[in-house]
């Protein structure tokens, strides 16, 4: 396992090693043991497959409030996207920066996005399958939304015009929103 830091180092790339001879591949896609050794201890209690039909859906920028904040692990099973992640805690020395990488079903890279931060997936190709593990189950009386495209954040996306969901279309501006990371 080969793991990545990032600017924001609570935010890490996971690369599992594969192996292949003449009937193809295979890879780890969890290693809970490997995981401590390099100190991210996570286990997960809920995982979701996301679908995107068309390239160019965008997911986020989606966080749970405490007292439920959400930690996940991300990799993409089909097509490719960006993964971003944006550090939302209002403490922290990197506050609003943000991280992206490219997570495809041929790179095999995990993208580990800690308690505190918010997450965004932008799908490259139409059909793109995602997989997120969290371990804090989803709460409705915690998820926010904050605008994909909100000017105090300043996320580039390769893309002008994303398909949205219509609570991310209508997400408010950070000024606006209730974060309580």
């Amino acid at each position: 396992m080969k793991i990545e830091s990032t600017k924001l180092k609570e935010v890490k790339i996971i690369e599992y090693d594969s192996k292949s001879d003449n009937r193809g591949y295979s890879y780890c896609i969890y290693n809970k043991g490997q995981l401590e050794q390099s100190e991210i201890n996570f286990d997960y209690i809920e995982e979701r497959v996301y679908f995107s039909e068309k390239a160019g859906t965008l997911y986020g920028i989606h966080f749970q409030n405490n007292p439920k904040p959400q930690t996940k692990l991300l990799y993409c099973i089909k097509g490719r996207g960006i993964d971003y992640a944006i550090d939302l805690r209002k403490a922290s020395p990197t506050y609003l920066q943000w991280v992206g990488v490219e997570l495809s079903a041929e790179n095999k890279k995990q993208i580990y996005i800690p308690k505190g931060f918010g997450h965004v997936f932008l799908s490259l190709e139409d059909g793109t399958m995602n997989v997120m593990r969290f371990d804090e189950p989803f709460d409705q009386r915690f998820s926010r939304q904050i605008a994909y495209n909100d000017p105090d954040i300043g996320i580039k996306y390769p893309i002008d015009n994303p398909i949205l969901a219509p609570h991310d279309r209508s997400a408010s501006m950070l000024a606006e929103s209730d974060l309580n990371l």
